[in-house]
């Protein structure tokens, strides 16, 4: 059950933040991309553990996952990496399957499997781990993106042509929006206000899933949440859909950063 369209199986400060977004703060232009990635990255930061963090100056050269959180996007066109970046499913099926899905293996959920063993890997390359490491830092943020779990017929969304504050856009480039209701904050400020607010129930509970996990939650969303509730037509987008959206992404970039900052404890620590 919903109060202005806001999921009460949210828990109490998330649906809070995302109320207090709504009332005074009406949807502004969608700007995921960059920005949300920075944000997931500075959520994860703020869990690495000190040697994590010691080692990623250290060995990497990488003083702050932010800075390197869009550098997937900067070579993907020149290196013909599009592909990576999401895992259609077959229209009608409610899971990603490899053998169907991604049978070459080019794809966001088996790539990040496939960067997570050579960082993990001290025998590979410093240039091999530091690519690794920048691929993941932007690759789980792109799982978590529900449509890029979207249906292959429609190119996750893509072909989906849609009318949004009075301009065209598609229904991926809607959801690719994060939303951002910063308030005035930094996306710094706006990263640990989200971060504050998982509760210890909550990491409990993404703690415990693994890659396949967080491909199928962003399924079920895309299904639940961003195809579902479209009007027949789908011409016009309504403040209610507008107001879903911004409530499962926010939320998703939260669970990205916190299974980032995991990940790479994981990997990198002694």
């Amino acid at each position: 059950m919903a109060i202005l369209g806001i999921d009460r199986r949210l828990s109490a400060p998330w649906r809070g933040l995302l109320l207090l977004c709504i009332i005074l703060f009406p949807p502004p232009a969608l700007a995921f991309g960059p920005d949300a990635h920075r944000i997931i990255a500075h959520i994860a930061e703020v869990r690495l553990k000190p040697e994590v963090k010691h080692r990623l100056q250290r060995n990497f050269n990488i003083k702050s996952l932010a800075g390197v959180a869009a550098w997937a996007d900067t070579v993907r066109k020149r290196r013909l990496q599009g592909a990576w970046h999401y895992a259609n499913v077959k229209e009608g099926e409610v899971a990603y399957r490899k053998e169907r899905d991604c049978p070459t293996g080019e794809c966001v959920v088996e790539k990040i499997r496939e960067f997570e063993r050579v960082l993990k890997d001290r025998r590979r390359s410093r240039g091999e781990r530091v690519e690794a490491l920048k691929y993941l830092v932007h690759f789980v943020g792109d799982l978590h993106q529900p449509l890029h779990l979207g249906n292959l017929a429609d190119r996750g969304g893509n072909r989906i042509t849609l009318e949004y504050r009075g301009k065209m856009t598609n229904l991926h480039a809607l959801w690719d929006g994060g939303l951002l209701a910063r308030q005035g904050r930094s996306l710094l400020q706006y990263a640990r206000d989200l971060g504050r607010r998982v509760s210890a129930r909550e990491l409990e509970e993404w703690s415990g899933k693994d890659v396949e996990d967080w491909a199928n939650e962003s399924r079920r969303l895309a299904l639940e949440s961003a195809y579902g509730p479209l009007p027949a037509g789908a011409a016009r987008i309504e403040k209610a859909y507008i107001v879903t959206a911004r409530q499962v992404l926010g939320l998703r970039m939260a669970q990205a950063g916190v299974r980032l900052g995991e990940m790479l404890n994981a990997a990198l620590a002694d």
